[in-house]
């Protein structure tokens, strides 16, 4: 496989995710953050989102999530649901980073290869993410076909733009913009 597996969504795996990462974070004793995948196939025995199933993970195992955008996207298109609804559904405060990174159209599905420039998508969802989870650090990850740093520095000054742009106070809020 290209890439990592899903679980099943459902009540026990959560319940076996929740007592791992308990114990993990308390021999390492330190917190740490799970990150959603990319995924191109869904298990029948799914109960839940995986949304939901992230959001109950992170409240109860008191862990951080680390939001891959482009990986929202990604699986978004892929099963057909809502990546808006997903970025909404996601606990803001439990979001200690974000990735965003490019991804290739095969077709009949998007393969998360981070291997091209973040696409105009991926963007306007990291824009969704960024006004639901507030400043967050945020990754731009190109580690196939990697171009010269001039690209990849283009594409971290995007992201500092894009989240700029959306963290802007409004202008009633910013008392020098009457001046200008």
């Amino acid at each position: 496989m290209h890439d990592l597996l899903p679980l099943p969504f459902t009540k026990a795996t959560l319940e076996h995710v929740v007592e791992r990462v308990k114990r993990v974070q308390g021999e390492l004793g330190v917190p740490f953050a799970l990150e959603n995948a990319s995924s191109y196939l869904e298990y029948r025995q799914s109960t839940m989102p995986e949304h939901a199933f992230l959001a109950e993970l992170s409240e109860r195992a008191d862990c951080g999530l680390l939001l891959d955008v482009n990986n929202v996207y990604v699986s978004a298109h892929n099963h057909g649901f809502d990546a808006r609804a997903y970025i909404d559904a996601i606990p803001g405060d439990r979001v200690v980073q974000m990735h965003v990174a490019g991804h290739a159209d095969r077709g009949t599905y998007l393969l998360d290869t981070h291997g091209d420039h973040v696409k105009a998508e991926v963007w306007e969802l990291y824009r969704r993410a960024l006004r639901r989870c507030g400043p967050t650090s945020t990754l731009v990850e190109w580690d196939e076909d990697i171009p010269a740093w001039e690209v990849l520095s283009a594409e971290a000054a995007e992201a500092r733009a894009v989240r700029d742009e959306v963290l802007a106070p409004p202008p009633e809020e910013r008392p020098w913009a009457s001046a200008i």
